[in-house]
């Protein structure tokens, strides 16, 4: 059976420092809001056609090294709804708080 790679599986990788995700072609199904919330994190989907584990991650250095844009967005996503907000919501919060 495939793995569904959903806009949660990146944030939750995401918040626990990751900064890639290795997934197998065959063996995965990525949505199209999961690519988008990783492009927007930043973070780096690899898709390959071997037989490795599906999440291989490359742990983030130490968090004294976030970017003041993710400790905002961060803050930002623990006032939120847990479940209830969108990227595109958390992408229009960031602009008027950077202004």
């Amino acid at each position: 059976m495939k793995k569904l790679i959903t806009a949660n599986d990146i944030r939750e990788a995401h918040a626990r420092g990751e900064l890639a995700m290795s997934v197998v072609l065959r063996a995965s199904i990525i949505t199209p809001e999961a690519r988008e919330v990783a492009d927007l994190l930043g973070f780096t989907i690899t898709e390959c056609d071997e037989s490795i584990p599906v999440t291989a991650s490359v742990p983030a250095s130490a968090s004294a090294d976030k970017t003041e844009s993710q400790r905002i967005r961060e803050t930002i996503i623990a006032q939120l709804p847990e479940g209830q907000f969108t990227e595109s919501l958390v992408a229009q919060l960031m602009e008027k708080v950077m202004k």
